[in-house]
């Protein structure tokens, strides 16, 4: 199996696990509250990884094995321009997958 044809699974791989993260961590969580449980805990770390994960994984679909050499300069260490706009983007959807899951709870009542 070539290269850019395990970057590109491991893309499905990251895109699946972020699906599959995401029913415990914020759809059950909102389903139950929309049944009116007692109370709710949430998975607010658990709930950050959803985004990232899916726009990991749809990077890698996209790119395949020209993810490293276009998001990345080994020899200098440094992200190019758009490994910086993907690393921002997985910072905002972490950050909107954990808030936006608390501020949607709150809506509903529940601290």
């Amino acid at each position: 199996m070539n290269s850019d044809v395990k970057h590109r699974l491991a893309g499905l791989a990251c895109i699946l696990a972020g699906a599959a993260i995401s029913w415990p961590t914020i759809f059950e969580r909102i389903q139950l509250a929309q049944q009116g449980v007692a109370s709710i805990r949430t998975w607010s770390v658990a709930s950050a990884l959803v985004g990232p994960l899916i726009i990991i994984g749809v990077t890698l679909i996209i790119l395949g094995a020209r993810t490293e050499p276009m998001t990345r300069d080994a020899e200098r260490k440094r992200f190019r321009p758009l490994g910086a706009v993907i690393g921002l983007a997985c910072l905002l959807a972490a950050l909107g997958g954990m808030l936006g899951t608390m501020y949607v709870l709150r809506s509903y009542g529940y601290r």
